[in-house]
This record gives structure tokens, sequence and C-alpha cells, in this order.
């Protein structure tokens, strides 16, 4: 579709964005997210999602970056604001020039997967955006194949989480979950070995025998740590051994020092 210009952000495309970025339940009922940023929002059309608007500043576009463009499908409509309506428009500080609506399908725990999972992460009320998106970003970096988010997790489409993903989000499966003991007592049924993490803990992390079997990671809040009630559900409660006094660990950290752990004894096993 050929690029035009908008120069009201009362257009109702510039609204719905704005809706997009701000409101959790339009974004379910409407199947879209708001993406901003051209690495973010290439990361998403390498992922095949097909963006139904995307917006630009008025020069962008005019040198390299133009080839990505030319490349869109004839069905998404480019659009060009003056660079203060997209500095209005923008969730960040500094804008990236370049936006767009995508059209997406939300999961949950029911969704059915192509293959037999062999690594997933549970996030179990993860609040902080910039936690949620590192620990995507570190999950798919460790080769998990989902990350299933309980109730009370900060929306993992929200705009920062997406940003602090850096595209991760595209790349691995996230489901998000009603009910977080239906869903371990249904992984220990496929023979998952779940666990948990708890500062204090016996075991330290490295103890752990994970190459046998599939193994489910879960990842607690920031300031409680994995809930009483699925730790007992557990197999295997692991801590990490810190030093200096320090008293916890980042939750992405925690993952990515645990996860490498088992995608190496895993690794180890298959060679």
């Amino acid at each position: 579709m050929k690029p035009h210009h908008l120069s009201s952000k009362n257009n109702p495309i510039l609204k719905e964005y704005r809706k997009l970025l701000t409101n959790r339940n339009y974004r379910r009922k409407n199947e879209k997210i708001a993406v901003e940023g051209p690495n973010l929002v290439k990361e998403a059309l390498q992922a095949g999602l097909i963006p139904e608007v995307v917006l630009m500043a008025e020069n962008y576009g005019c040198g390299k970056e133009k080839k990505w463009l030319t490349d869109l499908p004839l069905s998404t409509q480019q659009i060009f604001l003056s660079s203060t309506l997209f500095k209005e428009l923008a969730e960040t500080e500094t804008p990236q020039e370049v936006a767009a609506i995508f059209p997406f399908v939300f999961r949950d725990e029911k969704t059915e997967t192509k293959k037999t999972p062999e690594l997933v992460v549970i996030a179990d009320r993860l609040q902080d955006p910039g936690n949620m998106g590192a620990l995507i970003r570190t999950a798919a970096a460790a080769g998990a194949d989902l990350l299933f988010c309980t109730e009370g997790c900060t929306d993992p489409y929200s705009p920062k989480v997406l940003r602090s993903t850096a595209g991760s989000i595209f790349r691995i499966g996230v489901r998000e979950v009603s009910d977080t003991k239906q869903l371990i007592a249904e992984l220990k049924e496929k023979g998952f070995l779940i666990v948990a993490t708890a500062g204090g803990a016996d075991q330290p992390y490295w103890s752990g025998a994970y190459d046998r079997d599939p193994v489910a990671l879960i990842i607690g809040n920031e300031a409680v740590g994995v809930a009483s009630e699925l730790r007992s559900m557990a197999d295997l409660v692991a801590s990490i051994p810190l030093y200096h006094s320090v008293e916890s660990l980042n939750a992405a950290v925690a993952a990515g020092i645990i996860l490498f752990e088992i995608r190496r004894q895993k690794s180890t096993v298959k060679t």
C-alpha cells in the first residue's frame, strides 16, 4: 500500500495505537499488539507476523532503511507522521521513528505445541516489566521451548516488556496460565522434573540431575519468591549460593544461572 501522511493526533489509527499501548484487556479483546522501534518490528516480521499498520516519523525510510519497507505486504498501511506527532505517540522518551500494529493471537496453557517441550519456564507472579522482559530473553537464549506466565504476572505484551525482550518474545512460546497448580500437575504427568528456586534451600542448583527428563523451572515473585503451594509441588527446590551478604538475585539472572546449567547437562548427554 502506498505510504500516506497523517497530521491529526485524533485519527482513529493513532487512537487505537495508544489504546493498545496502555490497555491489556483491549489488546486481548482485539487480538493486536503495539510495537515500537525498527528492530522490534523487524523481529516480529521475521517471526511471520504481518503488520496491519506501520507508523513512521516523516524522515524515516529515506536511506538504507527503505529496503525492508518495500518488502511489506500490500495489505499493510504505511503512514508517515511529523516528528512532533510521532514523539507524542511514542511510549519511549527517545522515539525510534518506527512503530506498528500487529494482529496477534494470544496463547494460554491449553494451546497445543508442535513438538514436545524439553525445557519450560514458569514465571510465578513476576511483576516488574523489565524483569519479565529479561526473563523471556534469557529463557529464549537458553533454548527454553515455552514460558508460562501465572496470574499476577505483569503483561508480557506490554510495551516495556516487549522492548526488554529485544525481540526474543517472538522466538519463544509464551502462554498465560489461569491455574498454575493444574499446569504443574499436568507437566508432572508428562514426566517433567519440576524445579523451584528458593534462597537458603539445602540443595545447590548444580547438584540437580537435569539430563534425564524434561524440566520445568519455576521463577518466583521479586519480593516473596515462589509461592509455597507451588514449591511444595516441586521435585527439587534449588538455591544459588550467594556471597558478600548479597540477599538475592534479579529473577532473570537467577533463571539464567540455572537454565544454562540445565542446558549444559542436556547438551553433555547428547554429545
